[in-house]
């Protein structure tokens, strides 16, 4: 696996209050806006996903490879078991194409491209 990007999620109390945090204080720059959350640029390769505390599902760490043929030879290379299996390969609401497993401890890590 080759990733091209990393992104990283935090759930906060006051996404505001967050952002503002990140962007003027910190100085990164925000990419992509959704509802509950927004994406910001941390480093070539590298993004800060800040998300409304109480979102339905908090988002998870991703690694984002460069094509949609990439995500599945992942999969195949990965074999996730039936019980690590979060999301099999597909297309998201949002356009892009991946799919999630549990790592250890319980952590949710999506393998993706985007659109």
């Amino acid at each position: 696996m080759n990733p091209v990007a990393l992104w990283l999620p935090y759930e906060v109390e006051d996404l505001v209050a967050a952002t503002e945090f990140y962007t003027v204080r910190l100085g990164l720059s925000e990419v992509d806006r959704f509802d509950g959350g927004v994406v910001l640029r941390a480093a070539d390769g590298a993004y800060v996903e800040l998300a409304a505390a109480g979102s339905p599902r908090s988002a998870p760490a991703a690694f984002q490879l460069a094509t949609d043929g990439e995500v599945d030879a992942a999969f195949r290379a990965l074999r996730p078991r039936s019980d690590e299996l979060v999301r099999g390969p597909g297309r998201y609401p949002r356009g892009h194409y991946g799919f999630e497993v549990r790592g250890p401890a319980g952590a949710t890590v999506m393998i993706w491209s985007e659109r």
